[in-house]
Formats: structure tokens, sequence, C-alpha cells
């Protein structure tokens, strides 16, 4: 997959309404129209593969595909309108990779400074947002660096005795 991709952004997860994508979609677009960047824009999670000018959906990829996709991406990007938790954008971070995510739900909250946010439901504020750190690599830089750091926060043994704890308390 990634050998035909130079370069790319990235987005993982399902594909249901909420997620955002068609906003995220447009934004990217905006972003290439305005711009002479040469990125394309790949979603892992559809249930089938398909390509479209620069947009490329995966369909299901295997956990060794899916690290080598986090560790090529140049950026990954959160477009939720609400989250659970926000799992893949943690899993961006562990592999180095700056987020850039919507302001909503949980995800302030879960991804702290290692994030730069925008409003989801803006199309501009989206694309603003993404080509700020396409375009400055101390920004770049500065989240991941940060998303380094914020991973600290969740450590999975700690987690597991923290849960253990609860159970046994009640």
């Amino acid at each position: 997959m990634k050998g035909s991709v130079k370069k790319y952004l990235l987005y993982v997860g399902n594909f249901y309404p909420h997620k955002n994508l068609k906003k995220m979609i447009l934004a990217f677009e905006k972003i290439i129209k305005e711009t002479n960047l040469d990125y394309c824009l790949i979603l892992v999670g559809g249930s089938v593969y398909g390509r479209k000018n620069r947009i490329i959906i995966t369909g299901y990829v295997d956990d060794h595909e899916l690290n080598n996709l986090y560790r090529g991406a140049d950026l990954y990007i959160f477009p939720s309108l609400y989250e659970g938790f926000g799992l893949p954008a943690l899993e961006a971070m562990k592999r180095s990779v700056a987020v850039v995510s919507s302001n909503t739900s949980c995800l302030p909250e879960v991804l702290g400074n290692a994030a730069l946010y925008f409003d989801p439901s803006s199309v501009e504020d989206m694309a603003e947002k993404i080509k700020r750190v396409l375009l400055n690599k101390d920004i770049k830089n500065n989240l991941i660096k940060k998303g380094l750091e914020r991973l600290k926060n969740y450590d999975w043994q700690r987690t597991a005795e923290e849960t253990l704890k609860i159970y046994e308390s009640n």
C-alpha cells in the first residue's frame, strides 16, 4: 500500500456519520486546491478498498500494515463529532505522528495539549489547522514531542491495577 504513496495524512476508525469524514474530506480537498502540497489522504477502516484522486480507502488492514501506515503518516486527523475515548489518536502519538483533532467530546481531555484542535463543524477551521501543522515543522515537532509526553498518562499496567482495586472495593 504505502509503496505507491509518498506523503499522506491518516485517519483510522469506523466510517459512521458521527466520525465526520465528509467534512474531513472536504477540508482535505480544500487544502489541495489552495496549496501546492503533494499529499494523499488514507482512510483505514472502511469495508471496501477504493481510490479517488488523492483519497485512498484501504479496507481492512492487518496489525503489521496498520503499524506501517501510522509510522509513515505525516499527520493524523481525528474529525469526530463525539468519541468514547479516542484511542487511534493515542496510537498515532505512540508512533511519533502529530495529531490534529476535533475539539469536542472527550478528545481535549484525553489528548490534552498534545493535539492542535479544530471545530469539527467547520471545514475551514479544520483545513486551516491541518495546513498549519503541515506548513510549520516547529508546530509539527512540538506536537510530536507533547504527544510522546502525553502517553505517559496512559499506562495499561496501572490502569489494570486501578480497575482491580475498584472491583475489590465493591
